[in-house]
């Protein structure tokens, strides 16, 4: 076994959480207590519960003094605590608990779903009040408890997109009929023919306008007493006399 295979398996290994790598920034770690933690936590999986400063600035080539002071803010800014615990022993041995930065490290995490979430939200409750007004304003009168209730079953229940809700109230302006009950009707026909975006409502209505107009009768040509007077052929020079 070589040098190299033997320090691997008798080092063992530390592992990270991919969390903390991501987010230890938000939780109030600097690069270089990041650092400090890593040495730390190696030597504490190790078995070690209170490792030695001193260990750790060699292994960062730093000074004892500069991972001390690395400690004392990571205690300040309540990452860190320094227990006192009665070992097996019956003695009492110090050892470190970085368990305030993993609590620290949930309430990011938290916090950075919590923003991903909001502006999708925040965009939804904005398109439906857009509809609310936009019925409103084309009904011409305010809208009742139980029509806003039905119009937030198409967004809860039936989901359907606000740009689709937008052109049934078109349809049912067009046809000149100011009710919910036959908007209901046309997003319910589009919904069993699977037309769930604008682009496939306008695709299908274009499709409508051309098949119409293939169907329809070709107009046929006059003849006879109704084929209108004869123009006479005749090449340009030629005697029309004759």
């Amino acid at each position: 076994m070589d040098q190299l295979t033997a320090a691997l398996i008798n080092g063992g290994q530390t592992t990270i959480a991919n969390v903390l790598l991501q987010h230890y920034r938000e939780v109030g770690l600097t690069n270089a207590e990041l650092l400090v933690y890593l040495q730390f936590k190696r030597l504490m999986d190790q078995g070690e519960v209170f490792p030695d400063a001193n260990q750790v600035a060699q292994s960062l080539g730093e000074t004892s003094n500069t991972v001390f002071q690395h400690l004392h803010e990571m205690l300040a800014k309540k990452l860190l605590t320094i227990e006192s615990v009665t070992a097996a022993d019956q003695k009492i041995h110090d050892r470190y608990n970085f368990d305030g930065l993993y609590e620290k490290l949930a309430l990011a995490i938290k916090k950075s779903a919590h923003k991903e979430v909001e502006p999708a939200v925040a965009d939804q409750e904005n398109s439906r009040q857009k509809v609310f007004k936009s019925i409103e304003t084309e009904f011409g009168r305010a809208l009742s408890p139980m029509e806003m209730e039905s119009i937030s079953k198409w967004f809860d229940e039936d989901h359907y997109a606000p740009e689709i809700i937008a052109l049934a109230l078109r349809e049912a302006v067009l046809r000149q009929v100011y009710n919910l009950t036959y908007m209901d009707r046309i997003l319910l026909n589009w919904h069993k023919r699977n037309l769930t975006t604008a682009a496939q409502v306008e695709a299908d209505k274009q499709r409508g306008i051309e098949n119409r107009l293939n169907s329809a009768p070709k107009p046929q040509r006059q003849t006879g007493a109704n084929a209108g007077p004869k123009i006479p052929l005749f090449k340009l020079g030629e005697d029309q006399s004759k």
